[in-house]
């Protein structure tokens, strides 16, 4: 798993800070350290927020030659079709609680550590099933994947 990013509460997250703190460390450290020369094969996907979506973004994600699921056709608040949000997210939150952060400072160390420690394989796991669960989606015209 990527590194946890801290956004300092008070900081505006514009596209230009999204690249500078996150985006560009995302591409040029992680993404190595996790994939090493498969690289070239990762496709990126974000969410909508308007950090991840401007266009100083989507350019600068095409000019370090980075392979994303633009925004035009992924599905908007489908959190059972994102990936983290269906696999992994449910997760760390599971975990997060387990450890009882009293402190922002004790909460952001408890993170930092679970990500550092995150089963890769089970990343994986979550992303290859995404295509099965788009067509359970389809299946069910438009209905949850997951069924309570």
């Amino acid at each position: 798993m990527s590194r946890a990013y801290v956004v300092n509460g008070s900081a505006k997250v514009t596209a230009q800070y999204f690249i500078d703190e996150i985006l560009s460390k995302m591409i040029h450290e992680d993404i190595p350290r996790l994939y090493g020369n498969s690289t070239k094969d990762v496709i990126f996907h974000m969410d909508s927020a308007p950090s991840h979506t401007a266009k100083l973004t989507i350019q600068h994600l095409k000019d370090h030659r980075v392979k994303y699921i633009p925004k035009d056709i992924w599905m908007a608040n489908s959190p059972d079709l994102a990936p983290l949000d269906s696999g992994v997210n449910g997760n760390l939150k599971r975990i997060l609680s387990e450890r009882k952060a009293t402190t922002i400072k004790g909460l952001i160390s408890v993170i930092k550590k679970v990500c550092e420690s995150y089963d890769i394989a089970e990343i994986r796991s979550t992303l290859s099933s995404w295509q099965g669960r788009v067509q359970t989606m389809l299946d069910r015209y438009g209905g949850h994947v997951e069924v309570k």
